[in-house]
């Protein structure tokens, strides 16, 4: 091709043949090539942009890289336009955008009253009103879960049948021996979070059961079968393998909260007393809506049918060895709890009123709840343990839990409904040093409901300072000077927990 061909293909805007003159080859050093190659083109000035050469023309700039040529792509003016105006556009939106989401709060009218709200309750200020804004109401649904399905059931009654004829016959195979014992002792003893001094005969009913033997009695069991694969796929990095709270994850995320050991049978979350175990469907909602505010999260993306295999999956892991009657008890038998699991009776919830928030502050204070969730704070924000100076705080496995509950943060493990709130202030969480009030008046809980809402929900109303004069703290006994707290409320004293042998020992009459 000539050169005058080649500016006439240049001017119509269609693409050259290549050409060699434009750009160095590779294998030809630059500082070795004849003079006219080192020459700018005839129709233009080269540039350099981003590494690579361009030819400019009045027409457009063509791409030269070695041997081959691209069309041309545009107008360097246009380009150099349409970028300007692209970034301008861009940052115009952001501007408005961030405007928008400011002055929402403030335009978009004052919050509504709670229901049953006193009248003569001042409304929320602006910035109260933000803060309310910003709370996520979806924390507060507490949908009503329906019972498990009747194969599911059938095939947990099958596994409690088994476990019980295998644990009359034979109970040396559902246990660990010897070197066993002594590994599962170490893991134990090795798990995050476990003191160093722990008292290990308490423990060793928990851990001296054979999971791997637990988990052959579940053949033909489609249920529990299905509930030990989703387990394995989504659980067992931070539960375990084995499900007693030893996962690979626990080294590396978990300051504190550690994660649930199954086999102690006992869990936050549940509508049954104090102490006792709790629904199936109370573990189907933990499952669907995780727990808000710690690293359990919700499973609401498996079928329903795979969240309750894993419900009764982790049932079956609750197990522990009565070396008293030499049995394996699974603590959702019915026929071996010690007591039923009743059903708390929540009632009715009351409207909330300036009243009720008052009462449930005095409550507050009188049952020895400001000791573990505000101190001399000014407000219930929570403490760390060293601020409480409270050795008591410790999970099933005599794992130190490092916070109290920060009450103001809208995020509470079991959900912000008022039924949530009301379940695990009756009942009690079962782990930790947080007593239970069941033996409270309903209207009373109540008010601590009440109380505790509205320290999150700005527009609830709200008890004045002044108040905490009418309230009298409990008297410190003996055991809380020495540094264990116990809750006048509570009727429970909060400790790890004991070896159900030795209990079960000490109530048995001696002859």
């Amino acid at each position: 091709m000539t050169s005058g061909q080649r500016a006439k293909d240049d001017a119509a805007g269609l693409p050259g043949k290549p050409n060699s003159q434009q750009v160095p080859l590779p294998s030809e050093p630059a500082g070795r090539l004849p003079p006219h190659r080192l020459s700018a083109p005839r129709d233009g000035p080269r540039h350099r942009l981003g590494g690579v050469d361009y030819r400019s023309s009045q027409l457009g700039i063509h791409r030269r890289a070695g041997r081959r040529g691209y069309p041309r792509f545009c107008s360097y003016r246009t380009s150099f336009v349409m970028h300007n105006l692209t970034n301008s556009v861009l940052s115009v939106v952001a501007i408005l955008l961030a405007i928008s989401v400011w002055v929402h709060p403030f335009i978009a009218g004052s919050p509504t009253p709670p229901p049953g709200g006193s009248p003569s309750a001042p409304a929320a200020s602006p910035p109260a009103a933000a803060a309310a804004d910003r709370y996520q109401p979806r924390l507060e649904h507490d949908p009503p879960v329906s019972g498990p399905p009747a194969s599911a059931v059938a095939d947990f009654d099958t596994f409690l049948g088994r476990l019980r004829a295998k644990s009359e016959d034979a109970v040396d195979s559902l246990l660990l021996h010897r070197d066993a014992l002594e590994r599962a002792e170490e893991v134990f003893v090795n798990t995050a979070g476990v003191l160093k001094n722990v008292m290990i005969e308490r423990h060793s009913p928990f851990f001296t059961v054979d999971p791997e033997a637990i988990f052959a009695l579940y053949y033909d069991l489609p249920t529990l079968e299905r509930g030990l694969g989703l387990y394995q796929q989504h659980c067992s990095h931070c539960h375990g393998p084995y499900g007693r709270g030893n996962g690979g994850a626990t080294h590396q995320w978990y300051a504190g909260n550690f994660p649930r050991n199954f086999w102690y049978g006992k869990f936050k979350s549940r509508s049954t007393q104090y102490g006792t175990a709790p629904t199936d469907s109370d573990l189907f909602r933990t499952l669907t809506r995780g727990f808000y505010g710690s690293t359990m999260p919700s499973f609401r993306h498996l079928s329903a049918q795979d969240r309750w295999s894993l419900v009764q999956f982790v049932k079956s892991l609750a197990n522990f060895y009565d070396d008293y009657d030499e049995l394996i008890v699974n603590r959702f038998d019915p026929e071996a709890a010690p007591e039923e699991s009743t059903l708390l009776d929540i009632g009715e919830p009351p409207p909330v009123t300036l009243d009720s928030v008052i009462r449930g502050r005095i409550l507050f204070i009188k049952n020895g709840c400001l000791a573990c969730h505000q101190g001399t704070k000014a407000k219930p924000v929570g403490l760390a343990r060293w601020e409480g100076g409270f050795d008591n705080w410790n999970d099933e496995m005599d794992r130190p839990i490092q916070n109290s509950r920060d009450l103001t943060n809208k995020v509470f493990l079991s959900g912000a409904a008022p039924s949530d709130l009301f379940r695990i202030i009756t009942g009690g969480p079962n782990i930790g040093p947080m007593p239970n009030y069941h033996n409270m008046p309903q209207q009373d809980l109540w008010a601590l409901v009440h109380y505790i809402q509205s320290v999150f929900k700005p527009d609830y109303p709200q008890a004045p300072p002044s108040v905490d004069a009418q309230a009298k703290p409990p008297a410190k006994s003996e055991a809380e000077q020495g540094g264990t707290a116990t809750p006048s409320g509570s009727s429970e004293t909060p400790s790890p927990p004991d070896n159900p042998s030795t209990a079960k020992r000490s109530q048995t009459p001696s002859d």
